[in-house]
C-alpha cells in the first residue's frame, strides 16, 4: 500500500496486491509554474519493485533542492543534459527531416539542395561543434574558409545555417524548451550582385531557336515565352487537358520533378505558380496543329513525353539538351531556356503590363469584388496576350485570320443565346403587366 510521508508519497503500481513497480511523487512547487508553465500537478518517478530505498532517497534529494531554491523539473534536467552534448552534426539531420514549408513537407528538390549545403559546407566545419557553443565569431571564421568568389554559394550556405540555428533557438512544436538559449547570428552577408543582366531575346532569335528544335518538342519554346514565363519544369509537365483552345487558356497545375523517386510531377514551385495563362490567338493555329499531330487524344497525355516512354513526361535535362543544340545552331549560344521566361515577362512589361499583372498577385478580399472585376481583367489579359503574340507571329496568315473568325462566331453565338434568354424574360414581364 502507499506510504504517507511528510514530503511526497510512495505508491505501488498497478495495485497493492500485484505490484510491479514503485512510483514516488510530490506536489509541484507553487513557484515553478511561473518559470515552466504547463507542469503537471505532481512530479513523479518510477522505480523497480525492490528499489524502495532508492525512491525514498530520490524524494529526499528533490526536497533539498526545493528548499535550496534550485529545483528544476526532471524533464528540464534531462533536456539540459541532452542539449549540453548535442552537436550540429546530430541536430542538422533531425532538423532537415522535420523541416516543413507552410505546414507541408519540403519538395524533393528542396531537400536535395539543403542536404547538399549541409554536407558540403556546414558539417565539415561545424559537424562536431556543440550547438550551444556556436557564436557569431565562429560563423565569421567559418565564412572565411568558404571561397570568396563564390558569393551565391556562401550566401546559400549561410542561409541554411541560420535557419538551423533559428529553429534551435525556438521552443518545440509541443512546448519543448529551446535547444540553445538565444539565436547567435547577428550579421548577414551582403546580397550577391548579379554578374550580368539577363538580356531578353529578340523575336528573331526565339523564332530561329524554334525552327532549330526537333519538331516534336519545338512548341516548348513558344509556350515558355507565351505562357507569361513558364519554368522548364512547368513546360515539361503540361498535359492535353491543360490546353483549352476554345477559351485560349493554359492551366499550370504541376511541374516536373527530378529529385523524387516516388513521383514524376509535383505542384509548381510556389502556391502563386498555380495559375491560368491566356494563349495569344496568333499561336492557336500552330498549337492546334501540334496537338493534332503529336499529342495523344487522352486528356492526361503529355504534351512533351519522354523519348523512351510516352507514358512519362520528358526530363528537363533532355528538353534542355535539345534546346542547347538548337540555340547554338540559331547562333544564340548564351540564351538559356530559363531566359525564355525572362523574355516573355520582359515583353509583357514593355507592352504595358503592370507590376501586379506581372506578379499575378491580383488577390481580392471577397468573392463579390473578384467577380465584379473578372470581365475587365479577362479583357485586359486578352489584350496583353494579343500584344505578346503579335511580336513573334504575323496577324495576317490564313490560319490566324480563320481562327479569329472562329472565335468571333463563337462569341456571336454566345451573345445570341444571351439575347434569346433576355427576350424570353421580357415576354414573361409583358404577360405579367397585361394580367
Amino acid at each position: 500500500m502507499g506510504r504517507t510521508r511528510t514530503f511526497g508519497n510512495i505508491k505501488y503500481r498497478p495495485n497493492n496486491q500485484h505490484p510491479t513497480r514503485i512510483v514516488a511523487s510530490f506536489i509541484t512547487p507553487d513557484d515553478a509554474y511561473a518559470q515552466w508553465p504547463g507542469l503537471a500537478d505532481r512530479q513523479s518517478k518510477s522505480f523497480p519493485i525492490d528499489a524502495e530505498d532508492d525512491a525514498i532517497a530520490w524524494l529526499g534529494r528533490e526536497r533539498k533542492l526545493i528548499e535550496a531554491g534550485v529545483w528544476k523539473p526532471t524533464i528540464i534536467v534531462k533536456h539540459a543534459e541532452k542539449v549540453s552534448k548535442l552537436t550540429m552534426g546530430e541536430y542538422a539531420q533531425t532538423w532537415l527531416a522535420n523541416r516543413t514549408f507552410k505546414g507541408k513537407p519540403l519538395k524533393a528538390g528542396t531537400v536535395y539542395r539543403l542536404q547538399k549545403d549541409i554536407d558540403n559546407h556546414i558539417l565539415p566545419y561545424f559537424g562536431h561543434t556543440r550547438l550551444i557553443d556556436i557564436t557569431q565569431a565562429d560563423i565569421d571564421k567559418w565564412l572565411m574558409t568558404l571561397p570568396k568568389e563564390q558569393e551565391a554559394m556562401r550566401a546559400n550556405a549561410l542561409k541554411v545555417l541560420k535557419a538551423i540555428l533559428k529553429t534551435a533557438s525556438q521552443p518545440g512544436l509541443h512546448g519543448e524548451p529551446a535547444l540553445i538559449p538565444q539565436y547567435p547570428c547577428t550579421r548577414s552577408l551582403p546580397k550577391p550582385e548579379r554578374k550580368s543582366e539577363t538580356i531578353p531575346a529578340t523575336p528573331e532569335q526565339v523564332k530561329a531557336i524554334y525552327d532549330a528544335m526537333p519538331k516534336r518538342y519545338r512548341m516548348a519554346v513558344y509556350l515558355a515565352v507565351f505562357g507569361d514565363g513558364l519554368r522548364i519544369g512547368e513546360v515539361c509537365a503540361l498535359q492535353r487537358n491543360d490546353i483549352n483552345l476554345d477559351t485560349r487558356t493554359m492551366h499550370i497545375r504541376r511541374s516536373r520533378v527530378t529529385m523524387d523517386s516516388q513521383r514524376l510531377t509535383d505542384t509548381p514551385k510556389t502556391s502563386g505558380s498555380v495559375r491560368d495563362e491566356r494563349i495569344p490567338s496568333q499561336l492557336i493555329p500552330l498549337l492546334r496543329t501540334f496537338m493534332e499531330e503529336y499529342v495523344d487524344a487522352a486528356g492526361d497525355s503529355w504534351l512533351f513525353p519522354s523519348k523512351q516512354d510516352k507514358n512519362k513526361t520528358i526530363h528537363p535535362n533532355s528538353l534542355r539538351g535539345d534546346y542547347e543544340i538548337a540555340r547554338i545552331q540559331a547562333k544564340c549560344p548564351d540564351l538559356r531556356f530559363h531566359d525564355l521566361r525572362h523574355t516573355g515577362l520582359t515583353w509583357l512589361a514593355e507592352d504595358g503590363a503592370t507590376v501586379r499583372e506581372l506578379m499575378d498577385a491580383a488577390g481580392h478580399s471577397d468573392v463579390e469584388t473578384a467577380m465584379r472585376y473578372q470581365h475587365s481583367v479577362s479583357e485586359r489579359r486578352d489584350l496583353l496576350a494579343e500584344r505578346l503574340g503579335a511580336r513573334l507571329l504575323s496577324d495576317d496568315t490564313v490560319e490566324i485570320v480563320g481562327e479569329r473568325i472562329r472565335q468571333l462566331d463563337a462569341r456571336i453565338a454566345e451573345l445570341q443565346a444571351l439575347k434569346g434568354a433576355e427576350e424570353k424574360k421580357l415576354e414573361k414581364l409583358k404577360v405579367g403587366i397585361v394580367k
